[in-house]
């Protein structure tokens, strides 16, 4: 799904079998940042409302089980429920992933049919990634014992990812302990959500904040280069949305230039940064361009 992230790309095909998905998620999208975390850390929200709350008044919840075997059977037992669900992989053990072979990455993917011991994947991210290459939509069968591979978590993820984790719905959600983990349906909200700390949610806000915390860290900040990537595909994917209903609207095509552009300067960036050669102004001068952009719309 051009645009989005992992994450959303598998919400998106989850909620298109009973909404309008595009509209439900390209209406969320926002940037917030969280800028009180100790030792420089950061944490990204790319959606408000949140996700995980579904437009029946039911929700998503992660839930985990002690191995991928031992989630098996509630897995089949929510896919025969609801005729889909998503579960928890790590990307670097995906047959088809970019990513395959190297570190461990948390990726969405929707089990959407089961034949036997055979499962149905739909996983529709689609992206030229700022590491890692360009990763293409897949559509085939696992059976449980590739399944079962694909979802063994690591024992930890990086802080970035577990932050990433947390906020995958755009409010920070609960994320239990286990080796494997799934997005059951629940009925009913879960409580409103609570933001600790301090976050900044202006957009112009964030992104100056982005582009001075760039060019201060340097090679340092290059942890957050797929949370920047994410952001713009998130960004890119709502304008094309709203261009649907506002074809003419000149300040909107221009803004979303600058946004479909920051991913390939995200990647030169990475690439620079990986040969020894980090290039933080890059970024930051794409950022304040973005900032020009998004203040002609308002």
């Amino acid at each position: 799904m051009r645009g989005l992230s992992c994450y959303t790309a598998s919400l998106h095909d989850y909620l298109a079998h009973e909404w309008n998905a595009s509209a439900l998620i390209g209406s969320t999208v926002r940037l917030a940042v969280r800028v009180d975390l100790p030792d420089g850390q950061l944490a990204f929200s790319h959606h408000q409302p949140s996700l995980d709350r579904l437009p029946d008044g039911s929700s998503l919840r992660y839930t985990a089980a002690s191995s991928p075997a031992a989630a098996l059977p509630p897995l089949a037992e929510e896919l025969d429920a609801h005729g889909r669900v998503i579960a928890v992989a790590d990307s670097s053990l995906l047959p088809w992933s970019a990513a395959r072979g190297g570190q461990p990455t948390p990726h969405w993917l929707l089990l959407d049919g089961r034949d036997g011991d055979r499962w149905h994947v739909t996983d529709s991210f689609t992206a030229l990634l700022p590491a890692g290459g360009e990763q293409h939509p897949y559509q085939g069968w696992l059976d449980a014992r590739q399944l079962a591979e694909a979802m063994a978590l690591p024992a930890r993820w990086t802080p970035e990812q577990q932050a990433r984790n947390v906020l995958a719905f755009g409010a920070p959600v609960t994320v239990p302990d286990g080796g494997a983990m799934w997005l059951p349906r629940y009925p009913g909200r879960p409580p409103s959500p609570s933001y600790e700390g301090w976050w900044l949610t202006a957009t112009d806000e964030v992104l100056r904040y982005l582009a001075g915390y760039l060019t201060e860290r340097g090679a340092g900040s290059e942890r957050y280069l797929d949370d920047l990537w994410a952001a713009a595909g998130h960004r890119s994917f709502a304008y094309r949305w709203r261009l649907r209903q506002r074809p003419g609207d000149v300040a909107l095509h221009a803004a979303l230039g600058h946004w479909e552009n920051l991913p390939r300067v995200l990647r030169i960036a990475m690439l620079s940064a990986q040969q020894g050669r980090p290039r933080p102004t890059l970024v930051r001068v794409a950022l304040n361009e973005l900032t020009r952009a998004e203040a002609r719309l308002t």
